[in-house]
């Protein structure tokens, strides 16, 4: 069964480009390992946590159009990482754009997207 499961994230890997690469370097070495990260990003995609690749460009569009303030951020803003409560406005995200129920704030200059309760980060543009 483990076997199943760590050739399943391996081949999620590889379909994803490489979004992988470092769990699934882990995961050879820890089938285990390999099958957490499968369903962790399995699940995101499945609940649609990330932002739809044809609607990333209209969104970042969208939030360069509506012209926000920055707001400055000393660690690094990685997708995954969870936005501390504090000094930002954010904003809902357009239903059309495909992540219902996420919002979007600028951090040291950079458009990003994030789920509103958790505050965790789906998405950061360059």
């Amino acid at each position: 069964m483990l076997e199943r499961i760590f050739a399943a994230a391996l081949a999620l890997a590889g379909f994803l480009g490489g979004v992988l690469t470092s769990e699934a370097a882990y995961a050879q070495r820890d089938p285990v390992a390999g099958a957490i990260a499968g369903a962790i990003t399995g699940a995101a995609i499945a609940t649609g946590a990330v932002v739809p690749y044809e609607q990333r460009e209209p969104l970042h569009e969208y939030v360069v159009r509506e012209n926000r303030p920055s707001y400055r951020y000393d660690d690094e803003v990685v997708v995954g990482r969870e936005l501390p409560p504090g000094a930002y406005e954010s904003y809902p995200v357009p239903e059309q754009y495909g992540v219902p129920e996420h919002h979007y704030t600028i951090i040291n200059g950079r458009p990003v997207i994030f789920h509103p309760q958790t505050r965790r980060i789906i998405h950061v543009y360059d």
